[in-house]
């Protein structure tokens, strides 16, 4: 589920656009026309999340990304993972269950490291 605008998201897109990592949703229903964009994120902010991601699964327990650019919670629950983008007013939420969690690092893990490949000749 996504908050503040209470969707419900049948999975997440990844992709790299302008140099960032972006965060999109797609969600189940959308009668508002709400946006899909959840985060853009640095390449290496993105990396970074992926590895508080793990951490927090592993360690069980809260984790945070802070940058120049990126503040980011992963709220560790027994039933799920919150993440937290951003501050109020634009403070996007982000719940994901459990098993999802892992394939979400492995998604930014997977652009990430097509973002950082050397180009070809």
């Amino acid at each position: 589920m996504l908050f503040p605008d209470g969707k419900f998201l049948s999975h997440l897109s990844i992709f790299e656009e302008a140099g960032l990592i972006r965060l999109e949703a797609v969600f189940l229903f959308n009668e508002s026309r709400l946006p899909p964009d959840i985060a853009a994120l640095a390449v290496e902010d993105a990396r970074e999340l992926a590895r508080a991601i793990m951490d927090g699964v592993f360690q069980g327990r809260t984790q945070h990304v802070l940058s120049d650019h990126a503040k980011i919670a992963l709220i560790f629950n027994p039933n799920g993972f919150v993440l937290r983008f951003g501050d109020e007013p634009a403070l996007r939420e982000l719940f994901v269950a459990s098993p999802a969690i892992i394939r979400l690092a492995q998604g930014l893990l997977r652009i990430v490291d097509r973002a950082s490949a050397t180009p070809a000749h």
